[in-house]
């Protein structure tokens, strides 16, 4: 009987284990890479340029960049991909102001449960907006990207509105407390419904 040690094959293993996981890092890190044309925005200040200079760089930088992003993910619906898609029907009108009121609202910032949601309602536009649009965006307007360790940053609220709070319902008024009469011993309210 021939005699073989098994490190070699332990080894091979082990080698084979790192490139897929090295692998699929790779392939992870490229997806979650913002788009290639946000790469020379960081040459620009957003807030020192003009309206001219905005809507030049929003037509042949930012909307371009964009809308391969968006086509990626489907191409039926965003095909026809133009500035109302994302500043709303009246975007002219409202001089391109963001966040659109147009767009999906999103919960409240303290709102875990209502991201959670979200979150389990639509996973893959939730990762392509936090992973592809988020990031893209911050690089193409020159800002930093949202981060919980930077709240100024650009985030979601950047585009979107939010959603209304609920309106805490209203506290029933308290009874006021009865003196009692001189001398005569503290008592408590009674409870609402209970006769004495």
């Amino acid at each position: 009987m021939k005699s073989f040690s098994i490190f070699p094959i332990l080894g091979l293993a082990f080698l084979c284990l790192s490139a897929t996981a090295t692998t699929a890092a790779v392939a992870a890190d490229e997806a979650a890479k913002p788009a290639a044309g946000a790469a020379d925005a960081k040459k620009i200040d957003w807030d020192k340029m003009d309206v001219n200079q905005k809507k030049k760089y929003m037509k042949t930088t930012v909307l371009p960049t964009m809308k391969k992003l968006f086509v990626a993910v489907d191409k039926k619906h965003y095909a026809k991909m133009n500035c109302q898609t994302c500043h709303g029907e009246k975007a002219a009108d409202n001089k391109f102001k963001m966040p659109n009121a147009e767009l999906p609202k999103l919960p409240q910032p303290t709102d875990q449960a209502g991201f959670m949601a979200l979150q389990q309602k639509k996973p893959e536009i939730v990762k392509f907006m936090g992973t592809q649009v988020k990031p893209t965006m911050a690089k193409l307007l020159g800002k930093p990207e949202w981060e919980p360790n930077n709240p100024t940053g650009f985030g979601c609220y950047g585009c979107h509105t939010k959603m209304e709070t609920a309106a805490a319902a209203p506290v029933p008024p308290t009874p006021p407390a009865t003196k009692p009469a001189a001398g005569a011993p503290a008592t408590a309210p009674a409870p609402a419904g209970k006769a004495k």
